[in-house]
């Protein structure tokens, strides 16, 4: 199988250049931030982390990943994405990228910019000190920006929800190549190929609990088209209940997944840690329980 990223051919599989702790973060586009900070707050017990009145990030998992609320352009839309890298040192990732021509830019102190295989801006990232606007001014800005005032308290900090969200289940990527997209991330991020039947795959890497990419063939992509979110202690009939009680729009994902749709209309899966896979939601073997 050839690389590429790296051009040449694998004969005993992939040796990746970084290893891949967690998803970092995702921007999400929204029509109106605050609903959908509080929205996951609610929902998913996220902690609001940062807040500048423009733009939001709400926080969970360990370590932990972002949900950056933000009201800009077209909504909704996933429009840019990080990923965790271990023993992140911004010097060495910067050269590191450099050396296999990925043209990286600062993107703040904590994460390197870079455009993936099929153009979506993807984010090498630390586990900690990024947030929405750490980059404004670029990489010689002086002072540097801070979350200074705009991290918030009390119950605009913090408050129960209705699940405990523990990590990213999967983002799903829509790319008219999906071998070709695979095997960037995996190439350059490491991970685990945790089903593959040869028009999709996952992609999983970090945890327990572990996050994961879908790379799916989608010849209008490329898409980040919905977000799935792991809950502690799922269980397929109580959050059924919850949703119904609260009266979301909903439909079934298989048999630890259920499907909701944010204000925006944007579908977010409610999700067990394990037993979710590309395709469960079609598959007759994994729909034992119906709406």
């Amino acid at each position: 199988m050839a690389s590429r990223l790296t051009g040449r051919l694998r004969l005993f599989g992939p040796q990746s250049i970084f290893r891949a702790t967690a998803i970092k973060h995702i921007s999400y586009h929204t029509t109106d931030y605050t609903r959908s900070r509080d929205w996951f707050m609610d929902l998913f017990g996220m902690k609001c982390t940062f807040d500048d009145g423009t733009q939001a990030a709400v926080t969970f998992g360990d370590p932990p990943r972002d949900i950056y609320c933000r009201k800009r352009g077209k909504a909704p839309v996933i429009d840019h994405w990080a990923i965790a890298v271990q023993n992140f040192e911004a010097k060495t990732v910067k050269d590191t990228l450099e050396r296999w021509g990925l043209n990286p830019r600062y993107d703040g102190p904590a994460a390197w910019n870079i455009q993936d295989s099929d153009g979506v801006s993807t984010q090498v990232a630390a586990e900690f000190g990024c947030f929405p606007g750490s980059a404004v001014g670029g990489e010689y800005a002086m002072p540097r920006p801070t979350t200074e005032g705009k991290v918030p308290s009390g119950d605009k900090a913090s408050r129960p929800g209705v699940w405990r969200a523990t990590a990213f289940n999967h983002i799903c990527y829509g790319t008219p190549n999906y071998a070709r997209t695979r095997d960037f991330y995996l190439d350059l991020f490491g991970g685990r190929l945790a089903f593959e039947d040869g028009i999709k795959c996952s992609l999983a890497f970090g945890g327990p609990p572990e996050d994961a990419i879908y790379f799916v063939k989608n010849d209008e992509g490329p898409v980040l088209d919905h977000m799935a979110i792991s809950i502690a202690n799922f269980d397929l009939n109580r959050v059924e209940a919850d949703i119904k009680r609260l009266g979301l729009s909903y439909k079934p994902h298989g048999d630890s997944a259920w499907a909701i749709f944010d204000p925006d209309g944007f579908m977010v899966e409610v999700c067990a840690e394990i037993g979710v896979y590309p395709g469960a939601a079609q598959d007759p073997f994994h729909q034992t329980r119906k709406k």
